[in-house]
């Protein structure tokens, strides 16, 4: 038993059935043809098998009327053509004009044997059940009405040829019943059709609107990746809050302006604006490229993060190259800017690395920040630098001195840290560096940076 009813339920999945829409169609005419593709492998399977036992009871009933018997047939093989057609899955779009000439022969067919029987009460029935199918068959309006304004021309013309008539109050009362389920059936054509077009509509409205509100989800969350890290915006979507995080080493930057006071009376706040959006767009690009995270900017001021939120061991080697790449763009953004006698921006960055806490803080405006006597201490390195340079705490050298040409520059008083040694990273050494002025890397810095990596 088991074996037969899995065979039926591989019958029904691969024939009958459909899965789930989608989508919801984009047109009314192709939502009606949607719906007529559910119906159409009933309809077209009771077509080609359903009238067949009809054929006895009419070769008792009116054995003369051989047409009726051809009409039958013509009924039934045009139902197991279309069911045919059906399970090929070529004629899927065309389902709606399928259903829809299976139904103009099956109610014309039908007033057409009617008439045939001059209107014998046994075949009105059937007729008056046929054409009532025709108000909840998912074709067009106007296909519906013609096809019963066709069948009950068929009727009339046929029947008065062949001799009907009404005249008794027997045949008075078929009649009337024909003429009220032809009224009542198109009334409910309309409605029915209304209704359907109303629901394709408020669905399509919802359809809208979701697609609306997945658009904007989109965009709420590439706004939320440009305030926060990628894995930082994920627990806090998830979590609804960024849990604190301490890091026993990351790599602090921070960039500055010199002369930027200045700077601002000479240009238009509009021209302030845009300076400032050109250049920090190129100091945006520089952190892409080493994995870096941009944490704020503050005026003039633009602050950078290396391992973190994800740790790495060598945080410091490449924030040091960011550093000096960023000096390295500024220096031609410069070149250019005194080729057009405008004023030049000169940049000073302080570079620290050690322990920080890092995490989320507010309620309405996300913030990602780090906090930490080593963030106070790169603030010292970048106020304490020079322009076009890129000054370096002693915890950075201690990293990144295998790599760097480096410049001892003297000691600071730093709060909570005493005397702190500083220096300037210059340019990768050349025994690293492919080109003369030590900014492209080569295989043997990649070796020994993947090498510092696994440590």
């Amino acid at each position: 038993m088991s074996a037969i009813g899995t065979f039926l339920k591989k019958i029904r999945f691969r024939f009958l059935s459909y899965k789930e829409r989608a989508e919801y169609q984009p047109t009314f005419q192709k939502e009606l043809n949607y719906q007529c593709s559910r119906i159409l492998p009933y309809a077209s399977a009771l077509m080609a098998v359903g009238w067949i036992p009809y054929i006895t009871v009419d070769m008792k009933l009116h054995p003369n009327e051989t047409l009726i018997i051809a009409l039958r047939i013509g009924l039934s093989l045009i139902g197991f053509t279309v069911f045919v057609l059906h399970l090929t899955k070529k004629f899927v779009n065309s389902s709606l004009l399928m259903l829809t000439i299976i139904g103009a022969y099956f109610v014309i067919a039908t007033g057409f044997i009617t008439a045939l029987t001059k209107g014998d009460a046994v075949y009105i029935g059937g007729y008056l059940s046929v054409t009532t199918m025709l108000a909840v068959v998912p074709l067009q309006r106007r296909a519906s009405l013609s096809i019963l304004l066709c069948s009950l021309s068929t009727f009339m013309m046929v029947g008065f040829i062949k001799g009907m008539s009404f005249t008794s109050a027997r045949e008075m009362y078929s009649l009337n019943d024909l003429i009220s389920a032809f009224v009542v059936t198109s009334i409910f054509v309309i409605l029915m059709d209304h209704m359907r077009f109303q629901g394709w509509q408020n669905t399509r409205k919802i359809v809208e609107q979701g697609e609306e509100l997945k658009l904007d989800k989109i965009n709420i969350d590439k706004l939320l990746l440009n305030i926060l890290p990628v894995s930082v915006a994920k627990e806090l979507k998830e979590n609804g809050f960024v849990k604190p995080v301490y890091y026993n080493s990351a790599t602090i930057v921070f960039t500055d302006f010199v002369g930027f006071t200045k700077i601002s009376e000479i240009l238009t706040p509009e021209e302030l604006v845009a300076e400032l959006d050109k250049l920090f767009s190129i100091f945006d690009h520089v952190m892409d490229k080493y994995s870096l995270e941009k944490l704020k900017t503050i005026g003039d001021s633009y602050m950078f993060v290396g391992g973190v939120p994800i740790a790495s061991n060598n945080h410091a080697i490449k924030s040091v190259l960011a550093a000096i790449e960023i000096q390295d763009q500024m220096s031609r953004v410069n070149d250019e800017k005194v080729k057009m006698g405008k004023p030049i921006f000169e940049l000073r960055i302080g570079v620290n690395t050690g322990p920080v806490m890092a995490g989320v803080v507010g309620e309405k405006k996300f913030v990602y920040d780090v906090w930490g006597d080593s963030v106070n201490l790169a603030s010292c390195m970048e106020s304490s630098g020079e322009r076009g340079l890129v000054n370096i705490s002693n915890s950075t050298y201690e990293i990144v001195k295998d790599f760097f040409e480096t410049e001892a520059r003297g000691e600071i008083l730093a709060k909570n840290k005493g005397v702190v040694k500083m220096y300037f990273a210059k340019r990768l050494k050349p025994e690293m560096s492919l080109d003369e002025k030590g900014f492209v890397t080569n295989e043997r810095f990649r070796n020994l940076y993947l090498t510092r990596d696994q440590v």
